[in-house]
């Protein structure tokens, strides 16, 4: 068999290693570069936000220390770039550092290693600059001896800009309102400090998945609190929050306010409504049957309730205290003394007419001369609780 040539160097087979294509080995690998990225990348970062694109689509950053989020951001934009201009014989790849890629001189076919380190950088002002030296090794033909080993100085330039969501926040948009009341009564000051921290802390998490999902405005009325947001999806989140603490039900309402210039559509604005239910720790209520409780806790799930005459607690969940026709009560409070004590009576005092009075003995611990809180519903008197 007569021996083959490399058709670009002219060196025999023998000497140039297996030919690859009508190449000799080291002919195939200056043919077939991996290393393909240009000399120069750009990219861009928030100067609001600090979000940058992956991949096309804004995401927020790891870190919000400028130096460290720079780097981040031309790391990422680099490495975009390496995926985008690799071989398309390369199937898969893997960074590594410096010193373990310098090990490495065994490959699978389709399989290239990369490390990159900065070389050169400015910091201080935008636009960034940093350039990076990449090294990648890589085998792209089985009859490969020896693998592409390709070194490339690369500079990343940062600029700023504002994203999308930013431009927005700025501009004072908003899509939907999310609307917090109470039931018959205009909200309680700790419901009103209670809500604004479930709101925040639950706002930092939808915002981890949804970017719109900011809070363009906070309005304080006297019936309630309305939140601006910038997503109906995260007022709609919001909202079964507030109604897994405290309860409630929610409404949905909408309102054209424009057509979309692109797309001709009319756009809406929608209105989520949480109406949390009218009772609160230490109201008063009474159920279909009469009984009279003082209310513990109120949650989503439903009411703690106290029965004033055998001083036991239940639960009861939201259907079935709206079965029960639990609801609160005309009542009167006032202030009695203990003065003496029987098996089966009190005898008290009333503390603003000094008139004195009988109650049969309820099953909790009393004192003579200590005074206590009285609730009076329908004629009768109940026990409350201790004067502090």
């Amino acid at each position: 068999m007569s021996e083959r040539f490399c058709y670009r160097c002219g060196i025999n087979e023998s000497e140039g290693g297996p030919l690859i294509d009508g190449l000799c080995q080291v002919c195939y690998r200056k043919e077939n570069p991996v290393l393909l990225v240009e000399g120069e990348v750009n990219t861009e970062l928030c100067q609001n936000c600090g979000s940058y694109k992956r991949r096309g689509v804004w995401v927020d950053p790891k870190t919000y220390e400028l130096e460290e989020l720079i780097f981040e951001v031309a790391e990422n934009a680099l490495l975009e770039a390496l995926e985008d201009s690799f071989n398309d014989k390369i199937r898969e790849y893997e960074v590594v550092s410096p010193e373990e890629l310098e090990e490495i001189d065994e490959l699978p076919v389709g399989r290239a290693v990369v490390s990159f380190e900065p070389i050169d950088f400015h910091v201080e002002y935008f636009p960034a600059v940093i350039t990076y030296n990449v090294r990648v090794k890589a085998r792209i033909h089985e009859l490969q001896r020896e693998l592409h080993d390709e070194r490339k100085h690369v500079t990343v330039y940062i600029r700023q800009t504002v994203c999308p969501r930013c431009s927005k926040f700025l501009g004072g948009y908003f899509e939907a309102i999310l609307q917090v009341r109470a039931e018959d009564r205009p909200l309680g000051e700790e419901e009103r400090k209670a809500i604004g921290e479930l709101v925040e802390e639950k706002v930092d998490e939808i915002m981890q998945r949804d970017r719109m999902g900011f809070i363009q405005d906070t309005i304080e009325k006297e019936e309630g609190l309305d939140f601006y947001m910038g997503s109906t999806s995260s007022a709609r989140k919001l909202a079964q929050a507030i109604k897994e603490r405290f309860g409630g039900t929610i409404n949905e309402a909408y309102e054209l306010v424009g057509v979309d210039r692109q797309t001709s559509k009319e756009v809406y604005r929608t209105s989520v409504s949480i109406r949390i239910p009218k009772f609160r720790r230490g109201d008063i209520v009474a159920d279909r049957r009469g009984n009279v409780y003082e209310v513990e806790r109120v949650d989503g799930k439903g009411l703690s309730l106290r029965n004033l005459s055998t001083w036991e607690s239940e639960h009861l969940d939201w259907k079935t205290a709206k079965r029960e026709k639990v609801d609160t009560v005309e009542h009167e409070e006032s202030e009695a003394m203990v003065t003496s004590l029987s098996p089966e009576e009190v005898q008290l005092m009333d503390m603003e007419t000094y008139e004195t009075y009988e109650l049969e003995r309820p099953p909790m611990g009393l004192s003579e001369g200590e005074v206590y809180r009285i609730v009076g519903v329908r004629g009768r008197k109940y026990f409350l609780e201790k004067k502090e």
